[in-house]
């Protein structure tokens, strides 16, 4: 009897052990190309010190550059004011409601003769009103990695 109740046990944890768990449906389809420009338009806009990059980001979201909170453009980290950046390659990833893109970037300023490369990770939420931007976390590469 002992050994019956062992194997329906062990049958019922294997069972539920091997169900396959599949993210639930979400219409993210066609989002990779939104989320993707939204990032680009983000790294952009902070560049620029344009403040039209605050309606990107949720009230309540994290900036952290070169392990500093950042609260204001320039969010990003090798970023300063009067220059111009340059998205070099971007990664998503998509699961349920949130996105996460991997950001490779390049800011110049050609009359100072300055350069810095960056990378940056952002997380987004789908909300009500669309993707937004949750936490960024970004930091200048260092010299071996340029």
């Amino acid at each position: 009897m002992r050994g019956r109740a062992l194997i329906g046990a062990l049958a019922l944890v294997a069972a539920c052990a091997s169900r396959a768990v599949l993210p639930r449906a979400t219409d993210v389809a066609a989002t990779p190309g939104e989320v993707q420009v939204l990032t680009r338009l983000a790294v952009s806009l902070d560049a620029a010190g344009n403040r039209a990059a605050d309606t990107l980001y949720a009230a309540d979201a994290v900036v952290i550059a070169n392990a500093r909170a950042r609260l204001a453009a320039p969010r990003l980290a090798g970023i300063s004011s009067d220059g111009g950046v340059t998205v070099t390659a971007t990664t998503e990833t998509l699961e349920g409601r949130f996105a996460w893109v991997l950001v490779d970037y390049r800011w110049v300023n050609v009359e100072q003769r300055l350069a810095e490369a960056g990378r940056a990770t952002f997380l987004f939420e789908r909300r009500e009103r669309g993707w937004k931007i949750v936490h960024v976390h970004s930091s200048q590469l260092l010299p071996w990695d340029r």
